[in-house]
């Protein structure tokens, strides 16, 4: 069946990239990487959900138009929502923030050309992606400490 977007592969790929580097001494070593919204509340510190956001709005939002040249083919342009949270059982706003913005750093050099491990162009599923566009910040304590979360866009551009 032909590819009506790349956002279902973009997503997989982009889900694959942020596990392999999940693990000890990995980019994202110590961070829960889930795929859309959690089925319970993750209880780990450190937290990246890929294709959802806080405030339970759109995982993706793209546009696609004709291609100016080609047999047909359409140019897709997507943001895929993220969101990093860093928590602990501490009232330190300031750890908190570096953390969860050190998740999004931490995504954004898996997208970067050039850097080991990197992978911008997600499997093939797109021609580039980046960490791009809005970010919000919003620190939060409660009874149980410090929680930040960031939420940013990773953007894409496919041919399809």
């Amino acid at each position: 069946m032909p590819a009506r977007s790349a956002i279902p592969a973009a997503l997989d790929a982009l889900v694959a990239l942020c596990t392999a580097a999940a693990v000890p001494g990995g980019l994202l070593d110590g961070v829960a990487v889930i795929d859309g919204p959690p089925v319970d509340e993750p209880t780990e510190e450190l937290v990246l959900y890929l294709g959802d956001t806080p405030d339970d709005g759109p995982a993706v939002t793209a546009q696609q138009s004709f291609a100016t040249f080609g047999d047909g083919a359409k140019d897709e342009a997507a943001a895929i929502y993220c969101t990093a949270i860093s928590r602990s059982g501490d009232t330190d706003v300031k750890a908190e923030r570096d953390r969860a913005f050190g998740i999004v750093a931490a995504v954004e050099q898996l997208l970067r050309p050039g850097r080991p491990g990197a992978d911008p162009r997600l499997g093939g599923a797109v021609q580039w992606s980046d960490v791009g566009g809005e970010e919000t910040y919003t620190p939060v304590q409660t009874d149980k400490g410090c929680l930040v979360e960031v939420g940013f866009t990773v953007l894409f551009r496919a041919r399809i």
